[in-house]
């Protein structure tokens, strides 16, 4: 992308929250954000700001964290809407926001795998069975030596 006539190239931190209020609002990528809000730089640069503005880059982390609920939420809104006429473009909508949500906030949108460690547990009870028949072969082979 080119850079915008006008669109400033020198880091404010003024610019630098008003880019974070954008995106943690709006469920879109940087580009598209961009191209809406014609006083913000090129996606490009505002990468940059992201490496070499400290602030910044952790300002823009919280806001991708923010709109991770955001895309959440569009999916209930989308599901509400679809129709019979709608429904393959609203459950690709639909998939398209949760993998994204998934991938910017994976403890609280990602696929959760339960490890039961707990004493009690089937897990636990194989683990056991199993240093326990290790623990005898061990002793087997020492004696066949």
């Amino acid at each position: 992308m080119a850079k915008k006539m006008g669109a400033p190239t020198r880091y404010t931190k003024e610019l630098g929250e008003k880019i974070c209020d954008a995106v943690s609002t709006c469920p879109y990528g940087l580009d598209r954000i961009c191209e809406e809000n014609p006083e913000f730089p090129t996606p490009k640069c505002i990468w940059e700001w992201r490496i070499r503005h400290k602030d910044f880059g952790e300002a823009y982390a919280r806001a991708k964290i923010r709109q991770a609920d955001l895309l959440a939420e569009e999916c209930l809104n989308i599901a509400r809407s679809c129709t019979r006429e709608n429904w393959g473009q609203s459950r690709l909508l639909i998939d398209t926001h949760k993998w994204l949500a998934s991938k910017l906030l994976p403890k609280q949108y990602g696929d959760r795998y339960v490890v039961d460690t707990s004493e009690n547990s089937e897990n636990q009870q194989a683990l056991e069975e199993v240093k326990q028949l290790r623990a005898r072969l061990a002793e087997k082979n020492k004696r066949d030596y």
